[in-house]
This record gives structure tokens, C-alpha cells and sequence, in this order.
């Protein structure tokens, strides 16, 4: 009898070396690596497929108003997170709960100021228009057949950049009273040509989508360097392509930040309670082996969207 109870209780301490929430995390985990994998070798694909051409190229950081600075920054204060919920686990599991607080506390500012650079960067693209569905894609040089392709798509990008320029000249009129003379002069002139009519003793034809891009362009190029701005849609070749891209995995990766971020809020304050306890050891670590995930993500996305 003694051998047979000895073999039973053998046979009950085998199994996975694994709490249940520790292993539903890692589940979760593996189908969360599958789906940023999928948008990750999306992006790449994309990517790889564009041509080299002098012109039709995939978007560089600069002409999608990315800044490699901020989001250096915001790579270190993501891996700054990373250590303080590490910090945070070690003070708990070594019995100091006023310690394990002060670290979580951290580890949440950290991510609320990574979400408030990132809705800086979300601004800047909203204030440049380069959204998806609203940038320019045709600029001279391309090809007459990519231009006759991509005709009913460029003369709806006409169309819109017409009503911009004609707002801004009166919004701007109205806010500040004037219009720089350069911009105003530029957009008064480009207005002009985007008619047709008679020109003279000559028949004067319309600008192409392609030729308003481009036009469209050296405004924006004008009132940057006279510190002036102004919304107009860009003309930038993938440039839709790129912005749907671009939203879609910092978007996400944003989401799920701030799920995170609603979790150490919760720890946060249980720990301000006084109710942080040897018991929830256990959460902080899996929240951290989520928290460690998103900086891989990140680590990631940084790379591909900033520096190339």
C-alpha cells in the first residue's frame, strides 16, 4: 500500500510547471504574436514590392512627417516601463508592497506618456492630411499609363485640394487677417492654372492630378520654410498605402498599451489601498509578461516605420 500511495503522489505532481493564468497568457501570447506577424509581414511584403524608381518609391519618414527623435523617445520610455513592472514584481515578491506600488505607479506614467506622444505624432498627420484615402498619389515623371490608371482617383485628389486651398484662403483671412504673401500667391496662382479657359489667343487646358501635386507640394515646401502653416493634402506616391499601414499596426499596438494600462491602474489601486498582497504576485508578473510583449512589438515596429 505504502508503494502504490508513493507512486500516486508521484503521478499528482506531474503536469505543466505552470499556474493556469500563467499559461492562459502565454496562449494568449502565441495568438497575439500571430497576428502582429501578420501585420508586420504585411507591411513588408508591401514594402518590398515597390519598384526603385526616382520617383514612385516607397514614403521616407521625412515626407510622412515622421520623426526618428520622437520615436527614439518613445522606445526608451517603453523599455523604461519594461523595467519598472520588473522592479515592481521583485519588490512584491520580496514582501514589499509600499515598494512594488511606488514601481507600478511608474510603469503607468510611463505608458500614459508613451499614448500621449503617440496621439502628438497621431495629431501631426492629421494637421498635414496624411490620412489614408486623402493623399495624393500622382506626381509628374510617373508614366502616361499610371497616370490614365489612376485618372478618377486623381481628379477626386483635384477636386479635394481645390476646396482646401479655397478654405484655407478665407479661414485663414478671417482667424489672423492675412495669408502669408508667398503662400497666398502660390495658391491664388495654382487656383488660376487649375482652370481651363482662354489664355490669351490660346486655349489653355487644365492642370493634370499629377501637375496639382506637384504644385500642390512646393506650396507646402514654401510655407514650411516660411514657418507658415497650412493644411493641403500631399501628393505622395503610396502615400494611402503607407498611412493605412502605419495606423493600422500603431493603432493597434496603441490599443494594446492602454489595455495594459487599465490593469496597472487597477494594481495601482489596490497597492494605494493597502490591499497589494503576497497573492497578487502572481498578476504582476503575467501583466508584466503581457507588458514585456508589447515592448518586443514595439521594438519591432520602430525600426520598420522610423529608421528605413
Amino acid at each position: 500500500m505504502t508503494e502504490h500511495a508513493e507512486r500516486l503522489e508521484n503521478h499528482s505532481e506531474m503536469g505543466i510547471p505552470l499556474t493556469s493564468g500563467k499559461l492562459c497568457m502565454w496562449l494568449f501570447l502565441v495568438t497575439e504574436v500571430m497576428f502582429f506577424t501578420a501585420l508586420i509581414g504585411t507591411y513588408l511584403i508591401l514594402r518590398s514590392s515597390i519598384p526603385t524608381h526616382p520617383i514612385i518609391s516607397w514614403p521616407s519618414p521625412e515626407r510622412v512627417h515622421l520623426s526618428e527623435l520622437i520615436g527614439a523617445i518613445n522606445t526608451f520610455v517603453l523599455i523604461a516601463s519594461s523595467l519598472t513592472v520588473v522592479l515592481a514584481h521583485h519588490k512584491a515578491y520580496h514582501g514589499d508592497p509600499t515598494s512594488a506600488t511606488r514601481y507600478i505607479g511608474v510603469t503607468l506614467v510611463l505608458g500614459l506618456a508613451f499614448l500621449g506622444i503617440k496621439t502628438y505624432e497621431y495629431k501631426t498627420k492629421f494637421d498635414h492630411d496624411i490620412l489614408p484615402g486623402r493623399i495624393g498619389e500622382l506626381l509628374p515623371g510617373m508614366g502616361i499609363q499610371r497616370e490614365r490608371q489612376m485618372h478618377a482617383i486623381g481628379m477626386q485628389y483635384v477636386t479635394r485640394v481645390r476646396l482646401q486651398m479655397e478654405a484655407a484662403l478665407t479661414r485663414e483671412q478671417k482667424q489672423f487677417g492675412y495669408v502669408h504673401p508667398k503662400v497666398k500667391e502660390a495658391i491664388e496662382m495654382l487656383l488660376v492654372d487649375m482652370k481651363d479657359g482662354e489664355a490669351g489667343d490660346k486655349y489653355r487646358p487644365p492642370l493634370s492630378p499629377a501637375q496639382v501635386g506637384e504644385r500642390v507640394n512646393d506650396i507646402l515646401h514654401i510655407a514650411h520654410m516660411e514657418h507658415h502653416e497650412i493644411r493641403l493634402s500631399p501628393a505622395i506616391p503610396y502615400g494611402n498605402m503607407w498611412a493605412s499601414c502605419y495606423f493600422a499596426m500603431t493603432g493597434f499596438h496603441a490599443l494594446h498599451v492602454f489595455g495594459g494600462l487599465v490593469v496597472f491602474a487597477i494594481l495601482l489601486l489596490k497597492g494605494l489601498r493597502g490591499q497589494l498582497a503576497q497573492q497578487d504576485v502572481g498578476q504582476i508578473e503575467i501583466i508584466g509578461l503581457y507588458w514585456h510583449f508589447v515592448d518586443i512589438v514595439w521594438i519591432f515596429l520602430f525600426p520598420l516605420l522610423y529608421l528605413v
